[in-house]
Protein backbone atom coordinates (compact mmCIF):
# COMPACT_ATOMS: atom_id res chain seq x y z
CA UNK A 1 0.00 0.00 0.00
CA UNK A 2 1.02 3.62 -0.84
CA UNK A 3 0.79 6.51 2.00
CA UNK A 4 -1.91 8.32 0.26
CA UNK A 5 -3.77 4.51 1.55
CA UNK A 6 -3.10 5.14 5.02
CA UNK A 7 -0.33 3.01 5.24
CA UNK A 8 2.99 3.55 6.28
CA UNK A 9 6.13 1.68 7.27
CA UNK A 10 8.06 2.56 10.22
CA UNK A 11 11.77 1.47 10.65
CA UNK A 12 14.53 1.86 13.43
CA UNK A 13 18.17 0.98 13.89
CA UNK A 14 19.45 1.83 17.20
CA UNK A 15 22.76 0.09 18.99
CA UNK A 16 21.00 -1.78 21.77
CA UNK A 17 22.60 -0.13 25.00
CA UNK A 18 22.25 -3.81 26.50
CA UNK A 19 24.25 -5.71 24.33
CA UNK A 20 26.75 -3.18 23.15
CA UNK A 21 30.07 -3.35 24.72
CA UNK A 22 31.37 -0.67 26.69
CA UNK A 23 33.35 1.00 24.29
CA UNK A 24 30.41 1.54 21.67
CA UNK A 25 28.46 3.16 24.57
CA UNK A 26 30.26 6.30 24.67
CA UNK A 27 29.89 6.93 20.85
CA UNK A 28 26.71 8.73 20.16
CA UNK A 29 23.62 5.72 18.69
CA UNK A 30 22.60 5.64 15.52
CA UNK A 31 19.42 5.74 14.60
CA UNK A 32 17.76 5.29 10.52
CA UNK A 33 13.95 6.45 10.34
CA UNK A 34 12.72 5.84 7.16
CA UNK A 35 8.45 7.10 7.21
CA UNK A 36 7.08 8.00 3.96
CA UNK A 37 5.19 11.19 3.70
CA UNK A 38 1.22 11.17 5.00
CA UNK A 39 -0.74 12.99 2.88
CA UNK A 40 -2.17 16.33 4.68
CA UNK A 41 -6.30 16.12 4.85
CA UNK A 42 -8.63 19.37 4.57
CA UNK A 43 -9.59 20.99 7.89
CA UNK A 44 -12.18 18.80 9.55
CA UNK A 45 -11.39 15.12 8.22
CA UNK A 46 -9.19 12.46 9.61
CA UNK A 47 -6.19 10.92 7.93
CA UNK A 48 -6.00 7.83 10.02
CA UNK A 49 -9.02 5.70 10.15
CA UNK A 50 -10.66 5.25 13.36
CA UNK A 51 -10.07 1.39 13.38
CA UNK A 52 -6.22 0.49 12.06
CA UNK A 53 -3.87 -2.60 12.91
CA UNK A 54 -0.40 -1.68 14.36
CA UNK A 55 2.21 -4.66 13.76
CA UNK A 56 5.21 -4.15 15.13
CA UNK A 57 8.35 -6.66 14.36
CA UNK A 58 11.91 -6.56 16.19
CA UNK A 59 14.93 -8.35 14.60
CA UNK A 60 18.43 -9.00 15.95
CA UNK A 61 21.46 -9.38 14.42
CA UNK A 62 24.87 -10.40 16.24
CA UNK A 63 27.88 -11.05 13.99
CA UNK A 64 30.11 -12.58 16.87
CA UNK A 65 27.20 -14.92 17.22
CA UNK A 66 27.68 -15.92 13.60
CA UNK A 67 31.25 -15.96 14.14
CA UNK A 68 31.29 -18.50 17.23
CA UNK A 69 28.34 -20.92 15.51
CA UNK A 70 31.00 -21.28 12.56
CA UNK A 71 33.86 -22.17 14.51
CA UNK A 72 31.56 -24.00 16.48
CA UNK A 73 30.56 -25.92 13.26
CA UNK A 74 33.85 -26.66 11.78
CA UNK A 75 34.79 -28.14 14.97
CA UNK A 76 31.97 -30.36 15.75
CA UNK A 77 32.55 -31.46 12.19
CA UNK A 78 36.15 -31.96 11.90
CA UNK A 79 35.59 -34.29 15.32
CA UNK A 80 32.86 -36.29 14.06
CA UNK A 81 34.70 -37.25 10.93
CA UNK A 82 37.66 -38.08 13.42
CA UNK A 83 35.42 -40.31 15.46
CA UNK A 84 34.09 -41.79 12.43
CA UNK A 85 37.45 -42.49 11.12
CA UNK A 86 39.15 -43.69 14.50
CA UNK A 87 36.36 -45.48 15.89
CA UNK A 88 35.97 -46.93 19.48
CA UNK A 89 36.60 -50.64 18.51
CA UNK A 90 40.16 -50.50 20.90
CA UNK A 91 42.08 -48.01 23.14
CA UNK A 92 41.22 -44.67 22.08
CA UNK A 93 44.64 -43.01 21.46
CA UNK A 94 45.04 -45.53 18.66
CA UNK A 95 44.49 -45.40 15.57
CA UNK A 96 45.81 -42.17 14.83
CA UNK A 97 43.45 -40.85 11.82
CA UNK A 98 44.45 -37.93 9.32
CA UNK A 99 41.65 -35.23 9.03
CA UNK A 100 42.40 -31.96 6.64
CA UNK A 101 45.78 -32.61 6.72
CA UNK A 102 45.93 -33.46 10.65
CA UNK A 103 46.46 -36.12 12.61
CA UNK A 104 44.18 -37.26 15.31
CA UNK A 105 43.09 -39.94 17.57
CA UNK A 106 39.34 -40.73 18.69
CA UNK A 107 40.10 -39.02 21.76
CA UNK A 108 41.13 -35.57 20.26
CA UNK A 109 38.00 -35.99 17.94
CA UNK A 110 35.62 -36.11 21.10
CA UNK A 111 37.20 -33.52 22.45
CA UNK A 112 36.68 -30.93 19.40
CA UNK A 113 33.36 -32.12 19.22
CA UNK A 114 32.66 -31.03 22.56
CA UNK A 115 34.12 -27.66 22.48
CA UNK A 116 32.31 -27.45 19.12
CA UNK A 117 28.96 -28.56 20.09
CA UNK A 118 28.87 -25.76 22.93
CA UNK A 119 30.54 -23.10 20.74
CA UNK A 120 27.62 -24.00 18.48
CA UNK A 121 24.78 -23.49 21.44
CA UNK A 122 26.36 -20.09 22.26
CA UNK A 123 26.20 -18.99 18.31
CA UNK A 124 22.52 -19.98 18.12
CA UNK A 125 21.46 -18.89 21.00
CA UNK A 126 23.55 -15.02 20.79
CA UNK A 127 24.93 -16.06 24.33
CA UNK A 128 28.26 -13.52 24.45
CA UNK A 129 29.20 -15.03 28.05
CA UNK A 130 28.63 -18.75 26.55
CA UNK A 131 31.42 -17.20 23.40
CA UNK A 132 33.72 -16.03 25.95
CA UNK A 133 33.94 -18.81 27.92
CA UNK A 134 33.86 -21.96 25.37
CA UNK A 135 36.23 -20.00 22.63
CA UNK A 136 38.71 -19.24 26.22
CA UNK A 137 38.58 -22.78 26.85
CA UNK A 138 39.53 -23.62 23.63
CA UNK A 139 42.23 -21.09 23.61
CA UNK A 140 43.58 -22.08 26.67
CA UNK A 141 43.30 -25.80 25.66
CA UNK A 142 45.05 -25.33 22.27
CA UNK A 143 47.86 -22.93 23.73
CA UNK A 144 48.66 -26.05 26.13
CA UNK A 145 49.04 -28.26 23.29
CA UNK A 146 50.87 -25.82 21.06
CA UNK A 147 53.30 -25.36 23.30
CA UNK A 148 53.76 -28.68 25.34
CA UNK A 149 53.22 -30.77 21.86
CA UNK A 150 55.08 -33.81 23.23
CA UNK A 151 52.82 -34.04 26.03
CA UNK A 152 50.45 -35.21 23.90
CA UNK A 153 51.52 -36.57 21.02
CA UNK A 154 50.73 -40.59 22.11
CA UNK A 155 47.22 -39.66 23.44
CA UNK A 156 45.71 -37.30 21.23
CA UNK A 157 48.45 -37.32 18.01
CA UNK A 158 47.81 -33.40 18.66
CA UNK A 159 50.35 -31.53 15.97
CA UNK A 160 51.43 -27.97 16.59
CA UNK A 161 50.00 -26.68 13.62
CA UNK A 162 46.22 -27.74 13.94
CA UNK A 163 46.97 -26.32 17.67
CA UNK A 164 48.23 -22.90 16.57
CA UNK A 165 45.19 -22.84 13.99
CA UNK A 166 42.96 -23.75 17.21
CA UNK A 167 44.41 -20.91 18.95
CA UNK A 168 43.73 -18.18 16.32
CA UNK A 169 39.72 -19.52 16.21
CA UNK A 170 39.68 -19.05 19.64
CA UNK A 171 41.33 -15.73 19.51
CA UNK A 172 39.24 -14.68 16.99
CA UNK A 173 35.31 -15.96 18.83
CA UNK A 174 36.75 -14.07 22.11
CA UNK A 175 37.81 -10.77 20.40
CA UNK A 176 34.53 -11.03 18.02
CA UNK A 177 32.52 -11.41 21.56
CA UNK A 178 34.17 -8.47 23.06
CA UNK A 179 34.05 -5.75 20.29
CA UNK A 180 31.13 -6.52 17.38
CA UNK A 181 27.72 -4.56 18.24
CA UNK A 182 24.63 -6.37 18.23
CA UNK A 183 22.10 -4.31 15.61
CA UNK A 184 17.96 -4.31 16.35
CA UNK A 185 15.86 -3.42 14.14
CA UNK A 186 12.45 -2.71 14.92
CA UNK A 187 9.46 -1.86 11.83
CA UNK A 188 5.89 -0.99 13.46
CA UNK A 189 3.05 -1.12 10.55
CA UNK A 190 -0.08 0.35 10.82
CA UNK A 191 -2.98 -0.32 8.43
CA UNK A 192 -6.83 0.29 8.35
CA UNK A 193 -8.72 -2.64 9.15
CA UNK A 194 -10.38 -4.03 5.90
CA UNK A 195 -14.33 -3.48 6.24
Amino acid sequence: MSASEGDYIRRETVYDPAVTPVAMVEQPMARVVEQPVVPVAPVGRIVEPAGAVRSTYTRRFAPDAVIAALVGLALLVTGLIAITRGGFDGPMSTPIVEVLGFTHTTTLGLIEAAIGVCLLIAGATSSRGGALFFGSVLGIGAFVGAVQEESFRESLALESGLAWLLVIAAVVVVVSALLMPRFITRSTRVQPMSM
